[in-house]
């Protein structure tokens, strides 16, 4: 089967076409083209001057420094630390179901509270009206009613 002169010249031409891509990719390496500068902008577009603006402003951006990125910061729990305030929550919250569980708790003093709160919701005795108010009250809507007329029809 190794006889076989097909299979090593087509072996051969895989080597020379790999060759010949390989020779591409570093002429192409070597071109002052990069493929991370953006291109111009389409002249005819409203947002042209913007965008190549844009553009140049990010050729001249400083890329970042090793010395850049922030220190680790120290005022964070560790896990070990989360751990404990969950469980103290966990504990918090059982203790919470505990003393509100039904048939836990019960009513006492219900006529003191109910006092106090009658104490607070009295209206003061002048604002309550009396029985001269109230008379002044049906005079004036008796005379409002003499006064007024019904709107005129409309005709037909």
């Amino acid at each position: 089967m190794n006889d076989e002169t097909g299979k090593i010249a087509r072996l051969g031409g895989l080597f020379r076409g790999g060759a010949l891509v390989g020779l591409l990719g570093l002429t192409a390496c070597a071109l002052p083209i990069s493929p991370f500068t953006p291109p111009p902008a389409d002249p005819s577009s409203p947002v042209a001057a913007a965008a190549n603006a844009a553009a140049k402003d990010s050729k001249d951006a400083v890329a970042p420094r090793f010395i850049d990125i922030p220190a680790i910061p120290t005022d964070v729990r560790t896990p070990v630390q989360f751990k404990k305030a969950v469980g103290a929550e966990k504990i918090a919250a059982d203790k919470l179901k505990r003393d509100t569980a039904p048939s836990t708790w019960t009513l006492s003093d219900t006529e003191g509270y109910a006092s106090k709160a009658r104490k607070i919701g009295k209206a003061p005795p002048s604002d309550i009206p009396t029985d001269a108010d109230r008379a002044a009250t049906e005079a004036f809507a008796k005379a409002a009613r003499e006064r007024a007329t019904a709107p005129p029809s409309k005709p037909q």
